[in-house]
């Protein structure tokens, strides 16, 4: 996925350096993805590599040079197949809080009580994010690219809030 991610930045903003890729990621996807700026040089260097990108120096005045990255036509070809076999990926989500309760032998119901009071808490504070950061994000979106950003807010909404309800159920089955 963060070849995805880096392929379509690339494709939308144009040749950048590694830091201007990791300022939109924070800005723009950090709500959705979760991608770390060592892994981005890393990738980076991979589709290099791979021919998916080229790279040139560049040296802006008196500043320290920089790596600029710009998509290839090979590039361009594995951007559209990744994205084409999103369409076609099966829905199997994992939940990494199913191996507490599969092994929760292993806690006392106190720790399990706390655990998804914690995680509740948790939850509702990444919704809290994410309302906000639309509020913030919303008012610069071009208008044309309005309802598709609404949708991406929603689709996670909906995660986290089904994943509240399942907490609290799961919270009440216990006590």
């Amino acid at each position: 996925m963060v070849s995805l991610y880096l392929l379509g930045l690339l494709l939308r903003f144009g040749p950048q350096h590694g830091y201007q890729i990791k300022k939109t990621i924070a800005e723009q996807l950090s709500d959705f993805t979760q991608i770390k700026l060592p892994t981005i040089y890393y990738h980076l260097t991979k589709m290099e590599a791979d021919g998916l990108l080229s790279a040139s120096s560049e040296k802006p005045g008196s500043r320290p040079e920089k790596t600029v990255y710009t998509i290839t036509e090979k590039g361009r070809a594995a951007y559209a197949r990744m994205l084409q076999g999103l369409t076609q990926e099966e829905y199997r989500p994992t939940f990494p809080a199913d191996a507490v309760f599969y092994f929760s032998d292993h806690f006392t119901p106190e720790e399990m009580t706390r655990y998804l009071q914690r995680r509740m808490e948790a939850l509702e504070e990444s919704l809290g994010v994410i309302a906000r950061h639309r509020a913030e994000t919303l008012p610069y979106v071009p208008d044309e690219a309005k309802a598709m950003v609404e949708i991406i807010f929603s689709h996670h909404e909906h995660h986290y809030r089904a994943e509240l309800a399942w907490a609290g159920e799961a919270l009440r089955k216990l006590q």
